[in-house]
Order: C-alpha cells, then structure tokens, then sequence
C-alpha cells in the first residue's frame, strides 16, 4: 500500500500547487502596504496546514495498510537486536524519498492545470491589472508545496512505522495473531497522560460546538465592533473556535461513520450467510462477523473520504440551482419611478412615488412580456468616500432595494427568489452595478454581507444581507410593508417570453423596444444591463471540483487497497476452507462478497453523512451568524439542496468504488483458488498471516 500513500501525496501536492495559481498572469492579489504576508499567512491557515494534515493522515493510513503483511518481518529484525530508533529513522529517510517523488509528479501537474485554467494568482506578488508578469509568489508557494509535502513524506512513514514497532517483540506477536497493527505490552500499562489526552477532542468539540452555537445566535464580528475596543482579540479568538469546531467534527465524524460502518458489517454478515451454508457467501460472513481493528480503521477512513466526496457533489448541485435561479431572474429591464441616479433628495422608505398605471398596464398586458412588480425602498442619505486609483471624493448616495413578494415572483420564475434566500429579515445583494453602470457608488454597497441596518424615517431597521445573482438589491415585499406601510407599484422588471438566457447581463433587443414604448418620457426611469459587459456564470466550486476528483480517486484507491489487505489476511483460512473439500467457485466468491459489503457498508455511511453536511452546511438560515431563524425556511432549503444534489453522480461513484474493491478481491480470489492449499499456507507463513 506504499503506491497508495505515493499517490495520495502527489495528489495532495498537486491540488496544493494548483491552489497557489499561475505563474504568468495578469489576473492577481494587488495589495498596498506590504500585507502580502498577511495572504501567505491566510493562506497557509486555511489551505496549506489542513491540505498537509488532511494528506498525512490519509497517507499514514494507507501505509499502515501495508505494513499488516510485513509485521512478522519486523518483529523478527526487532528480535534479532535491530534497534526500534534505526527502523523508523530508515523508514523516515524511505518517505523523505517517497515525498520527493510524489512532489516531483504532483507540482509540475498542479502548476500546468493552474496556468491553463488561469482563474486568477492567490499567491500571486504585487501587480496591476492588464499588466501580465510573473507570479514570484506563486511560484514560491510551489517552492514550499513541495518542501511540504516531502516532509510530510518523511513523517507520515515515521508515524507508520513507530506505530507497528511499539513494543516488545512478543507483544507484537500477540498483536499479530489478534488482528491489530498497534501492539500493547502488558508489562507497559497505559500511561495516565494517554488517558487525559483521549479526553482532549471531546473536549474540543464541545467547545467547537459552544462557539458555533453563541456565533449563531449573536454575531460575534459585528458585536465586538460595537462594544468592544480594540476588537480584535474577540474576532480572533472566535476564529479559532470555529476552526477547533472543524477539527474536532471531523474526529467525531470519523468515529462516528467506523461505528456506523460496523453496524452495517455486522447486520449484512448475518444476512449474507443464509442459505449458502458451505458457499462463498457463508465463507465471506465467516471473515465478516470477526470484527478487526484493520477494518474498522478501514470502514472509517473510506466514511470520512465518501464523505468529503459526497458533500463537494452535493455543495455543487445546490449552487448550481442558485445559479439557475439567479438566471430565472436576469430581468431584461427594470423600470423605476425614482431616479436611481438622484444621489440624495428622495424620501425614505418605500417610496410614495408610483409609477403611472398606464405604464403598468402596457407592460404587463403585453403577451410577449413577463413582469414582477417591486416597490422601491430608499434609505436616508450617506456620505461614502469614493476613491478609484485617479480620483478620491466624498459622495452623497441614497442606497436603494427592491421590495418583492415572493408569490409575485414565482409567477414568473417560480421558487427562485426564495431559492436564493429571500426571506423576511433578509435582503439579497444584486447585481445592480451591471444597471447602475457609470455611477461611482453604484458597486460600493453591492456585496456587503452579513448582519446589517437600513437606515430610513423609522430608524435602524436590521438586516441580515446575503450574496446572491439576484438583479438588484431585493427584500421581501410583505415584511417591508408591515414595516413601512403600505405603497404603490414603483418599479417592474421585466422578462422577455420563453426560457432564461444561460448568460447574465445579455438583454434582448426586442423587449429592450417594447420597454421604451411603453415607457414615455418623463414617466419613468428604464434600466437594462449594458450588452457589452454580459458573462457566462459558471458554478464557483472550484474548491468542490478539487476535494470530488481528490475524495474519488482517493476512495477508489483506499477501497482497493482495504479488499487487497482484508483478502490477503484471510488467505490461510481460505487455504484451510480449500482443504477441506470448498469449491474453487466459492474461494473466488468469498472475498468478492466480503469486499462488497465493506466498501458498500462504508460508502452507504459516507454518503448518508456526506448529504447532511451538505444541506446543513449549505442552509443559509441554519447555522449562518445573524440570519433570521425561520424553521419553515430551514426546512424547505434543506429539502431544496437534498433535490439539488446529482444522485446519478453519487450513485455512479459509489458503484465504481464497490467495483473496484470487487475487481481486486476478484481478482486475489482467483489466484487463491488456483493454487494448491499447501502452497497458499506458504504464502500466509511468508506475509505474516496467522
């Protein structure tokens, strides 16, 4: 299993690399200051020391993997004088090996995949737009993906090798013939530190969890800015809570799916057997109702990788139906009663100022029009201070927002409002740079997320602002009214007739024609987006796409490799079976049936948890700090993200995964089978199987 770990660091290198961006681009981080440091170290936070954690672990994993057949070998060294200290020194120099091979293959990969993707530098140093150059720091950040990933090499077989030469050779006898690749000498009780730090991740999760939980229900960010100065230890710390509260749920998570995983085991070996009392499926329940700490480490880490998998395809599928939605809901044109240029002067709330009923009724008669009536909500006057890189100003501006009532939306694109998240309470950025163009400020407020005011004649009123694809700032029209009264219509986007463009920004001339004659002059204000700036959305799940291939192939590697290991420790009981008079038919069966049921037991527990993560993850009203809670909202989303998810995906990656663990053990089974009983003992003496 050495291949494995080869593998899955040269993956991790590559995925590593490509993080960093490309080497020659014009499209990077500028920044003032000298605060590059402050990305490295971002960077390095968020990517770089989870990348080589979460890489480690699953190398360490498989070599241990590997090292179930070479145990008899190295106790046999170790009762011959070789010292403990020499093995796992050589085997350290061995993955110091290892990591340079796999970073030689996965960088160079990674930096090619980056550069011709071009998606933009993160790692990249100092540069203007239109100004192409080379990315010093993105080629640094290869530099150390690579001294990364070699000492990971370095350490993980360290690791590895430590933890199968713990102990007295007898011990590790004992541990042989049990099953476990972690002996325990009885003459070296546990220590007591040993049992306080098993007590550490429970510890860590439940404060993880309390941190999530008072997140949720008070923003910290946005509390420490108004009441404490400076805020910065609060923000900081919270950070750190929220990043324990990752580490220790996926140490929970891992145990949770190897227990559920084993369940699984355990109700299918009782099953398997019936009926087939000498056959292969009786043979496979055998091995199956013997538990090891092989497979349950096994059936854990496969969880956690079908886990990550699953969440990455289910996280994909939702954002793309926001993107639909977002799409459903690119209005050709939008016509105002209010000058949304004025800056300043108009009154705030929802406006008073209808539009004229004969431009209402001309628009929205029109068969080859579709219309969403909005009222305009305007906020008090501001001052922003403006600066472009040529000129810095102080502007006067009067933020403005649509007011729309769902079930006026969805006669036009049902359920999309709501699929990005309009709610009461809620207001959903817009893209209203796109039709506020030339206008400095329009673009200023577009993208402010989180817990929030509007400020209008009745005060403060809060706000919890999401990101979204949405036209223009939007909030929902009952909550609105039983806030600030009631109001004429005084704005409409407008649709053209048939299927949504699959493009943002790209209105279509003919409604573009109708608008202006419905709309004379001096009775309204047309907005559409400017033809010349219309964009193709793609899903950003970039770092999706990433963790899918990197979870898929690692799953089928590791599901391979746990029906490689499982195969081979049962071959001596396969040639007793042999011995006895068993069918070659059944020999070859019997670890087919046994690798199905581990690797389905483990892919049913991924992906079970894979799609809870998803839809709690994904839910803006759940866990999100600030967000109004609604259970209805909770609910429906949640409902929402589960039919989003592409289960023809995850069906067709479960099903190479149970493949690939089948066609392995097939294939040991049938050279297994086809040698004698004496012989296939003789392999089991040479691999250390007891």
């Amino acid at each position: 299993m050495r291949w494995a770990a080869g593998i899955v660091l040269a993956l991790g290198a590559g995925v590593g690399s490509a993080i960093g961006g490309p080497v020659w681009t014009s499209f990077g981080q500028w920044s003032s200051g000298g605060l590059e440091w402050l990305v490295w170290l971002m960077a390095l936070l968020f990517y770089g020391i989870p990348g080589l954690v979460i890489t480690g672990v699953l190398a360490t994993a498989f070599l241990r993997l590997g090292l179930v057949g070479e145990r008899d070998a190295i106790m046999t060294r170790m009762a011959l004088g070789e010292q403990r200290g020499d093995i796992v020194r050589a085997a350290a120099r061995a993955g110091t090996r290892a990591g340079l091979i796999a970073s030689a293959v996965g960088v160079p990969v990674g930096m090619v995949i980056a550069q011709v993707t071009d998606t933009g530098a993160l790692m990249s140093s100092r540069n203007f737009p239109d100004d192409p150059s080379l990315q010093w720091g993105a080629i640094a950040w290869s530099v150390a993906v690579a001294a990364g990933f070699t000492a990971v090499g370095a350490v993980v077989h360290a690791i590895a090798f430590a933890a199968v030469t713990r102990g007295t050779p007898d011990a590790m006898a004992a541990a042989s013939a049990a099953g476990t690749e972690v002996p325990h000498s009885p003459v070296e009780p546990v220590k007591r530190w040993h049992r306080a730090a098993r007590a550490v991740p429970v510890v860590a999760f439940v404060l993880g969890m309390g941190v999530v939980v008072l997140n949720r229900a008070v923003p910290l960010d946005a509390w420490a800015m108004e009441h404490l100065s400076p805020a910065g230890w609060l923000m900081v710390t919270k950070n750190i809570g929220l990043m324990v509260a990752v580490v220790a749920a996926v140490w929970v998570a891992y145990h949770l799916l190897g227990w559920a995983a084993q369940r699984l085991v355990r109700v299918a070996s009782a099953i398997l057997g019936r009926g087939d009392a000498t056959g292969g499926r009786a043979f496979a329940a055998d091995g199956l109702a013997r538990p090891t700490e092989t497979r349950r480490r096994s059936l854990a880490v496969t969880g956690v990788i079908m886990t990550l998998w699953v969440w990455a395809i289910a996280a994909s599928g939702a954002e793309e139906a926001e993107l639909n939605a977002g799409l459903a809901l690119d209005a050709d044109a939008i016509v105002t009663s209010v000058d949304p240029w004025s800056g300043s002067g108009v009154p705030s709330g929802l406006t008073q100022f209808g539009l004229d009923q004969a431009v209402i009724d001309a628009l929205t008669t029109n068969p080859d029009l579709r219309v969403i009536p909005a009222r305009m909500l305007i906020e008090e006057p501001g001052l922003v201070y403006f600066d472009d890189g040529v000129t810095s100003e102080e502007l006067d501006f009067q933020e403005l927002s649509l007011a729309v009532e769902r079930k006026d939306a969805d006669a036009v694109a049902p359920d999309a409002y709501r699929t990005l998240g309009l709610a009461a309470g809620v207001r959903l950025t817009g893209r209203d740079s796109e039709y506020l163009r030339d206008f400095e400020w329009a673009s200023i407020n577009c993208c402010t997320e989180g817990v929030g005011e509007i400020d209008t004649w009745v005060g403060g009123t809060p706000i919890y602002s999401v990101w979204s694809h949405a036209p223009m700032p939007t909030v929902d029209g009952a909550w609105a009214r039983d806030i600030w009264g009631d109001a004429p219509v005084s704005a409409l986007l407008v649709f053209g007739a048939g299927e949504p463009d699959e493009q943002f920004g790209m209105p279509r001339s003919s409604v573009i024609a109708a608008v202006e004659e419905a709309v004379p002059e001096g009775s309204g204000f047309v907005l559409t987006a400017d033809a010349t700036t219309g964009w193709i959305s793609y899903t950003n799940d970039a770092l999706a796409m990433i963790i899918g291939v990197f979870g898929a192939v690692v799953a089928v590697v590791l599901s391979a490799g746990v029906a490689s290991a499982s195969t081979r420790s049962r071959r001596r009981e396969l040639a007793t079976f042999a011995a006895l008079g068993a069918s070659p038919r059944s020999l070859r069966a019997a670890p087919v049936w046994e690798a199905v049921v581990v690797s389905g037991a483990a892919v049913l527990a991924g992906t079970v948890v894979g799609a809870a993560t998803a839809v709690t993850l994904g839910n803006p009203f759940l866990l999100t700090p600030g967000a109004p809670f609604d259970l209805s909202e909770i609910a429906w989303h949640m409902g929402r993200d589960l039919a989003a998810v592409p289960w023809v995906i995850v069906l067709a990656g479960a099903v190479v995964v149970m493949s690939a663990s089948a066609v392995v053990a097939w294939l040991l089974g049938r050279g297994m089978a086809s040698g004698t009983p004496v012989d296939e003992l003789r392999a089991a003496d040479r691999e250390g199987v007891r």
